[in-house]
């Protein structure tokens, strides 16, 4: 199957979410031909499902409306799953204008770089999965998130890392005026539950260096330094320069996988 990287400072997968294979020989292909193929992994299946078995199966019901105050009244707030496909595009743009607002910086500052359309071709990849955040804004309402004002979104994928069926959470951002009010946690506690449900191990997420209050975020909702996070390099000169990203995970329970047969 033909592969398109991801490039978020992790493997590259292809497009139903597995990591990328290498390219076999000839004999091997010939080999492959004549065995029976093997049953679909747990990434496959789960990838392979509609958005609204996705949703049937994975989600959190209790998690995705609530009411919390915003500006001294009460708000209420809606989170909607969508596939890459289903996504609206002017949804997209909302996700890649916050993205692009509060991360580029960051961004450039590492290895990684920022290139916006290799951004968007990740954003686009088919196994990508988006919980949009909408506030109820009445007559105000943005027609971009249809119901809604666009607060946020967290975008993941079921996915594999180093043979291990994971989440992983490429990006979490929260438009300025809504952020550190508890938004990011609630986005973050949907895609654990659907995790959770999917029945993978662990879930995985890239921090970057640079940004200290998102890492602490992280390890206080129970995320750790992952064995694949890039080692600090030391320099001819003995100094040590630290990695301008870390992966993180947090292990889940084991659990039964739930209508994912």
């Amino acid at each position: 199957m033909s592969a398109e990287p991801c490039l978020s400072g992790h493997a590259s997968v292809s497009l139903d979410g597995t990591t990328k294979k290498r390219k076999k020989s000839s004999r091997s292909r010939q080999r492959d031909r004549n065995s029976p193929s093997p049953p679909p992994t747990l990434i496959e299946r789960t990838n392979a499902l509609a958005l609204e078995d996705l949703k049937s199966r994975f989600l959190d019901t209790s998690l995705l409306t609530f009411t919390q105050p915003y500006n001294d009244a009460a708000q209420r707030y809606s989170i909607e799953l969508y596939t890459s496909s289903s996504l609206p595009e002017a949804v997209f743009n909302d996700c890649f204008d916050v993205l692009e607002a509060n991360m580029s910086p960051a961004y450039k500052a590492t290895s990684i770089g920022w290139h916006p359309r290799k951004k968007k071709e990740e954003m686009k990849h088919p196994a990508m999965r988006y919980l949009v955040l909408t506030a109820d804004g009445g007559e105000e309402s943005s027609s971009s998130s249809g119901s809604g004002i666009f607060v946020g979104f967290l975008e993941f994928m079921i996915t594999e890392e180093e043979g291990s069926e994971v989440i992983y959470t490429y990006e979490l951002d929260l438009v300025a005026s809504y952020q550190k009010q508890g938004l990011g946690k609630r986005l973050l506690d949907v895609a654990e539950a659907f995790g959770e449900k999917v029945g993978v191990e662990k879930a995985m997420l890239t921090v970057f260096d640079s940004n200290k209050g998102a890492r602490k975020f992280y390890e206080r909702e129970g995320y750790d330094i992952d064995e694949i996070s890039p080692e600090p390099k030391i320099l001819r000169n003995g100094l040590v320069k630290p990695s301008t990203y870390h992966i993180l995970s947090k292990p889940f329970k084991k659990t039964t996988k739930v209508g994912n047969t």
